[in-house]
């Protein structure tokens, strides 16, 4: 995995999920009340680690900065659910991070063809973010009570 002095990639546990949820940025956390209304957040990360096929821990000075997933839709199908969610400490190490991204969605791309799934609409980081890791937003969306997701995918070219 990535190793520098301070920034360490490993398989995610769930002790990282529980340490991930209590220093969630503002806009993760507000995503995740808006697509999981009543649901903690950790609760939800340790669901979202559970149902990940691949899924690791963006440490920086050994504490959970952020937590990449993977979630096929079939056992062997061509598609599968990426997810993210960062904590305040990646603000810390922006460049770092992006690459590290980018990393995971090629790495994630010689497994399946399609990456997918819904971003926050009112999250304007987030949908660049999206952008420089190569998806692209088709339109569909899907609307809850407080915000409009956005679907995207990442194809393999």
């Amino acid at each position: 995995m990535f190793d520098n002095k301070d920034i360490f990639l490993r398989p995610a546990r769930p002790a990282d999920c529980m340490a991930l949820a209590q220093t969630l940025r503002p806009a993760d956390r507000a995503e995740l009340a808006a697509s999981h209304p009543g649901q903690e957040p950790a609760a939800l990360l340790q669901n979202f680690l559970q149902s990940s096929i691949h899924c690791f821990a963006l440490l920086y000075q050994g504490r959970p900065a952020a937590i990449f997933g993977l979630a096929p839709d079939a056992w062997l199908g061509n598609r599968a659910c990426v997810w993210l969610l960062t904590g305040q400490l990646i603000e810390r190490i922006p460049k770092t991070f992006v690459r590290i991204a980018r990393r995971f969605v090629a790495a994630a791309l010689t497994q399946y063809a399609e990456l997918y799934n819904f971003a926050d609409g009112r999250y304007a980081a987030a949908l660049r973010f999206v952008r420089r890791l190569g998806g692209t937003f088709d339109g569909t969306f899907c609307q809850t009570e407080s915000a409009r997701f956005l679907r995207f995918t990442i194809r393999r070219n």
